[in-house]
């Protein structure tokens, strides 16, 4: 139905927020569901050009995931060129616009999604994220309390919900800014005793 009307094969989307809030865990789970592949393309590689970043995504297989993790980390918006230097400064020989026109010009491939990860996105030059380049934007923000409640209960499947809300309550008490992977690592420092990661909340921070 696209194809009949014009419209391009393929997808572009945009996860942004904190580190260790599960954007790249999405994508993974996403891959397993569709059964697709992930293709992580690293724009920090030296010696990479244009030319060959064409080159890798007409390779690219179909039914797959291309994944541009922390894309602000190889450019910046336009408008902050002038005080911050690239992070690989020097490295790399690719263009801005060699990016752009992979991601939707004449090079770009069909029948593939492509993800962007940035923990930034004020620092993302607007003509990457526009539409057709990024379809979709979506925050992956620090833990709810309903994920704090779930990832307990799913850690600790032999205790009950009031003890994994005892455990929320007192750790957003301790912080508002939980993520995921502090969440997990936590976890595995009591992993078969619940009570003392109850009990030892006020370490959290410390501990992790």
């Amino acid at each position: 139905m696209a194809i009949k009307r014009g419209i391009p094969y393929r997808r572009g989307y945009l996860l942004y927020g904190p580190p260790g809030c599960g954007k790249t865990s999405f994508i993974t789970a996403l891959a397993g569901e569709l059964q697709f592949s992930i293709c992580c393309l690293n724009l920090s590689e030296r010696g990479l050009t244009d030319d060959r970043l064409n080159y890798l995504m007409n390779v690219t297989p179909q039914q797959s995931i291309v994944l541009l993790e922390d894309i602000d980390a190889a450019f910046v918006s336009r408008e902050e060129r002038k005080d911050v230097q690239l992070a690989y400064d020097g490295s790399s020989r690719l263009t801005f616009s060699g990016l752009l026109n992979m991601l939707d010009g004449v090079a770009s491939s069909e029948a593939r999604i492509l993800f962007m990860t940035t923990n930034y996105l004020e620092r993302l030059d607007p003509a990457l994220i526009r539409p057709g380049r990024v379809d979709y934007k979506e925050y992956i923000g620090y833990a709810s309390e309903e994920q704090i409640i779930k990832a307990f209960t799913r850690f600790y499947p032999q205790e009950d919900t009031e003890m994994a809300i005892q455990f929320k309550d007192r750790l957003l008490l301790e912080t508002k800014q939980v993520s995921m992977a502090m969440l997990q690592g936590y976890f595995l420092l009591y992993k078969n005793n619940p009570k003392e990661a109850l009990k030892n909340i006020n370490q959290f921070r410390k501990r992790i």
